[in-house]
C-alpha cells in the first residue's frame, strides 16, 4: 500500500523505499511530463533512475536535474511546466530515501496524493513501443533559478556590507549556496561540500554543527548557515559561534518579512509561544496547520500569507516556490545580518520559553494515540488539527504521530520550568502506558 507522510513518501532504502516503488509512483504522476531532482544520498541516483523509467514508460520526457536542492526542483516544475520528484528522505539518516512530489511550485495536497494512490493501485501504464518518452537534461536550472530569486533580495545593501559568511552545505545546497551567496557579494567559506553523502547527520539541528560553529569563531565570519541533506532547511549560527536557538529563527524571520509586507503568516501546531508573540509583533495575523510543509505551502497560497514556516528552518515565501526554501532562507538571513549589522544581538530580543521536545518509538502509531487520547487528562482547550494539542495560559502541548518515522513525538512549552516539568510528566505516563 503507497503511504504519503507529512512530507511525500519516505522510509528505509532496499524496505519501503524500492526502485520498482520509484518507477510506479513516476509512472503515476508523470501526466504532464516529469522533472527530477535528488539530494547527495548513495541510494538516491538508482531511485532517480528508476523513476525517469516510469516516465519515459508513459511516453513523457523525464527532465533530469542531477544533484539540486528541492526548492530548484520545485522551480523546475513551473520553468517547464510539468510535475516533479525530488528523490530525497531531507533531514532523515543516511540509510533512509524518498520521493517529494511537487506540481506547480508546491507539494501535492492530500486530495492530490489520493490521486496517485488510485493511479498507482491501477498499475503501470505504457506508451506504444514506438513513443516512449526522453531522458533530457537543463543544465541552466540553477541559473534560472538564481535569477528568479535575487530579485526578491535586497542585493545592494549585502553588497555594501560585503559579510563574511561559513556555509555547511552536506547535501544538495553545495550545487547552489556557495554561488548565490558569492552573486551577493558575500565573503564565502563552504564546508562538507562532498560530492556523495553525508558528512554529518543530515539534520541541521545545534547538536550537529560543531564544525560550522568552530569554523565561525576560527574565521572570524559574520555569521554561519547550515543545510539539511535536499537544502529546504537552513539554520542560522551567529557571530559569536552560538546557534541560534530554531523558535528563535523562525520568529527573526517572521518580523523580517512582516518588516517588508504586513499580512497572514502561516505556521503549524508545533509553533512556539515565540512565534506567535513574533506575529503579533509585526502586526500580522497568524494562521495554523497541521505540521508538514505541504499544509504550510498549500494554505499560504490559498490565504495570500506573505509568508510561512515551520521552527524546524523550513520558511515558505510568498514570492518564491511554494516548498519550503533554504537556498533563499540563506540569503535572507544574510539580508537581515546586513541590515541589524549583526546576528545576537536582534536574536536576544527573544528569549525562550523553556520548551521539551521528545520522541517516543512505537510498533503501531496509530493504536497508541488512540490509548493517548483516551487517558490524557491535562486541562486546557483542545484541538485535534493534528494529534492533540492542549492550550492553557502558562503552557501548551503537541502530540502527535510521526509522519515519517514509527515514533510518537512530544512538544511542550511552559512559562516556567516548574509547570514544564509537571506537565511533562503527567503527559509521558500516558504515552508510555499507551505504547
Amino acid at each position: 500500500m503507497l503511504s504519503f507522510g507529512t512530507s511525500g513518501i519516505r522510509g528505509l532504502y532496499g524496505h519501503e523505499i524500492t526502485p520498482s516503488l520509484a518507477l510506479r509512483v513516476a509512472n503515476a504522476f508523470s501526466d504532464s511530463g516529469l522533472a527530477l531532482g535528488m539530494d547527495t544520498r548513495k541510494t538516491s541516483p538508482v531511485l532517480e533512475k528508476a523513476a525517469a523509467a516510469g516516465a519515459m514508460a508513459l511516453g513523457k520526457d523525464a527532465v533530469c536535474l542531477g544533484v539540486v536542492p528541492t526548492p530548484v526542483l520545485a522551480f523546475a516544475t513551473l520553468k517547464h511546466k510539468c510535475n516533479g520528484i525530488m528523490v530525497t528522505a531531507s533531514h532523515n539518516p543516511s540509510e533512509y530515501n524518498g520521493l517529494k512530489l511537487i506540481s506547480g511550485g508546491r507539494e501535492i495536497n492530500k486530495a492530490e496524493e489520493r490521486k496517485v494512490v488510485s493511479a498507482y493501485q491501477a498499475g503501470m501504464k505504457l506508451a506504444p513501443w514506438d513513443r516512449n518518452g526522453r531522458k533530457v537534461y537543463d543544465e541552466d536550472i540553477i541559473g534560472s533559478y538564481l535569477d528568479f530569486i535575487l530579485p526578491q533580495i535586497d542585493t545592494e545593501i549585502i553588497r555594501s556590507k560585503k559579510p563574511k559568511v561559513v556555509i555547511d552545505c552536506n547535501g544538495a545546497g553545495r550545487a547552489v549556496t556557495p554561488i548565490l551567496l558569492e552573486r551577493l557579494g558575500c565573503e564565502v567559506i563552504a564546508i562538507n561540500m562532498q560530492e556523495q553523502g553525508f558528512s554529518r547527520p543530515s539534520e541541521p539541528s545545534g547538536r550537529n554543527l560543531a564544525q560550522l560553529k568552530e569554523k565561525v569563531r576560527e574565521s572570524g565570519a559574520d555569521l554561519g548557515l547550515a543545510h539539511d541533506g535536499d537544502g529546504d532547511r537552513i539554520a542560522l549560527v551567529d557571530e559569536k559561534g552560538e546557534f541560534v536557538n530554531m523558535d528563535v529563527q523562525l520568529s527573526l524571520m517572521i518580523l523580517h518579512e512582516l518588516e517588508k509586507k504586513k499580512g497572514k503568516v502561516v505556521s503549524t501546531v508545533e509553533a512556539s509561544l515565540l512565534a506567535r508573540e513574533a506575529v503579533e509583533q509585526g502586526g500580522g495575523k497568524l494562521i495554523i496547520t497541521p505540521v508538514g510543509s505541504t499544509h504550510v505551502g498549500y494554505t499560504l497560497e490559498k490565504e495570500g500569507a506573505v509568508f510561512g514556516g515551520e521552527p524546524a528552518g523550513e520558511f515558505v515565501y510568498a514570492d518564491g516556490v511554494h516548498v519550503p526554501d533554504g537556498i533563499l532562507g540563506a540569503a535572507k538571513f544574510v539580508e537581515l545580518f546586513s541590515k541589524t549589522g549583526g546576528i545576537s544581538e536582534p536574536a536576544s530580543r527573544f528569549s525562550p520559553y523553556p520548551m521539551a521536545r521528545e520522541r517516543y518509538k512505537t510498533q503501531d502509531k496509530k493504536a497508541a494515540m488512540e490509548k493517548i487520547l483516551d487517558s490524557l487528562y491535562i486541562e486546557g482547550r483542545v484541538s485535534r488539527v493534528d494529534g492533540i494539542r492542549i492550550d492553557s495560559e502558562d503552557y501548551w502541548l503537541l502530540i502527535r504521530p510521526s509522519g515519517t518515522e514509527p515514533i510518537v513525538r512530544l512538544t511542550l512549552e511552559a512559562k516556567d520550568h516548574g509547570t514544564l516539568s509537571a506537565i511533562k510528566k503527567r503527559a509521558e505516563t500516558a504515552i508510555t502506558e499507551a505504547i
